[in-house]
């Protein structure tokens, strides 16, 4: 006989609760990569935030520069270009936050926000920039100065920022460099021929230098994230543990009843696990613990959130699923676990109600497995409504 059919579609994973649950734990080197990725862009907007601060305080000191050196006119026209066009960057940032906040964005959507920053920061960087074409006249050397200055403590606060965008990084110091680089090699002066040489030697210098850090801080993250799935990870079966369901769960409920959208727990125990180990052996006993949960994930959602309860025992949070969704689901599994293995399940069915807490829905699944067990094992009950 083959094995059943594992699609489970009752209910579509648009806008649903599912996108506060992260289905597992870095299950391949994909989902490792989009996990960095969410961690680095997180990252850069954060930063971005100090350099909003950093912008606005040089721009409007080298508008003083320009105020006395040029003239009043020149002064308001660069500012206000500054100011006007980082605007739009600024309202990224700002929905990007809310995004993120209200858990919109998340590992699987949030790379195209790195494309969206890049694009939003070429213009606010050109006409910064802007300022070498500024005529000073008999003050360019000195106002040429101030910029240089300017500049430089800007590209430092700008390697810290966008370290974790390595072309975020390399468009600011392209455009804030090239120009000022260019500017101080006109001018033919020996003072700032030398200036522009060193520049332009600091800008080799930095271009490799920065691809280095970005490096060693990817390298971070990524520990960083390892560390973490591995203490909130079951090491056999690689599935969420009981820590990570604690984690996932907190804001799972008050988010559910805001947005009155019902969700469904199966807890599922292998029947006769400890007979099976006793004849088969330890070993042959993990293997079958991993396939159970690899046919758990087969056969789940990606919105569904699958946990290694105890030593046999499974827990599913199905969001967006009522019970009906839930026995099409967990009769799937049934029969899958059946076929494809040396054992069965029994299983508990409970959907959660308004003011109940998470650990009374369990009390209510965990009493329906019992049952279920009782009965005979190799079936699934369904809690009885309060």
């Amino acid at each position: 006989m083959s094995a059943p059919d594992c699609d489970f579609t009752p209910a579509p994973p648009q806008d649903t609760l599912g996108k506060l649950l992260i289905r597992g734990i870095l299950l391949n080197d994909s989902d490792g990569q989009r996990q960095v990725d969410f961690e680095r862009i997180n990252v850069l907007y954060d930063n971005t935030i100090i350099g909003y601060i950093g912008i606005a305080a040089a721009s409007l000191f080298f508008g003083f520069v320009t105020w006395r050196l040029a003239t009043p006119g020149y002064a308001i026209l660069w500012v206000s270009g500054v100011l006007v066009t980082y605007i739009p960057r600024v309202v990224l940032t700002i929905q990007y936050n809310r995004k993120r906040a209200s858990e919109e964005l998340g590992p699987h959507n949030v790379l195209p926000w790195e494309r969206y920053f890049f694009l939003f920061s070429i213009v606010p960087f050109i006409v910064f920039s802007s300022a070498v074409l500024i005529p000073f006249g008999e003050n360019s050397a000195e106002a040429f100065l101030y910029y240089s200055v300017i500049l430089m403590i800007l590209l430092s606060g700008g390697i810290l920022a966008y370290s974790t965008s390595l072309p975020s990084l390399f468009l600011f110091m392209t455009i804030s460099m090239i120009p000022l680089i260019i500017k101080s090699l006109l001018m033919q002066e020996f003072l700032f021929t030398v200036l522009g040489s060193t520049l332009l030697f600091g800008y080799v210098l930095l271009s490799k230098l920065i691809q280095r850090t970005s490096k060693l801080l990817l390298e971070n993250i990524s520990l960083k994230i390892a560390n973490q799935s591995q203490s909130l990870t079951d090491p056999l079966t690689k599935l969420g543990n009981r820590r990570r369901l604690r984690l996932r769960i907190e804001d799972f409920i008050p988010v559910s009843e805001r947005r009155n959208d019902p969700f469904s727990i199966i807890l599922a125990d292998l029947d006769h696990f400890k007979k099976f180990n006793d004849t088969q052996g330890h070993n042959s006993g993990d293997e079958l613990l991993i396939r159970v949960a690899e046919i758990l994930l087969e056969c789940s959602r990606e919105q569904d959130f699958v946990v290694r309860y105890g030593g046999e025992e499974f827990l599913l949070v199905l969001p967006s699923a009522g019970l009906e969704a839930a026995v099409v689901l967990v009769e799937r599994i049934r029969m899958a676990v059946k076929e494809q293995t040396d054992v069965t399940i029994s299983a508990g069915l409970a959907m959660h109600v308004k003011d109940q807490t998470f650990d009374q829905l369990l009390e209510r699944a965990d009493h329906s497995l019992y049952r279920a067990k009782k009965g005979g094992r190799d079936q699934y009950v369904l809690a009885h409504a309060v």
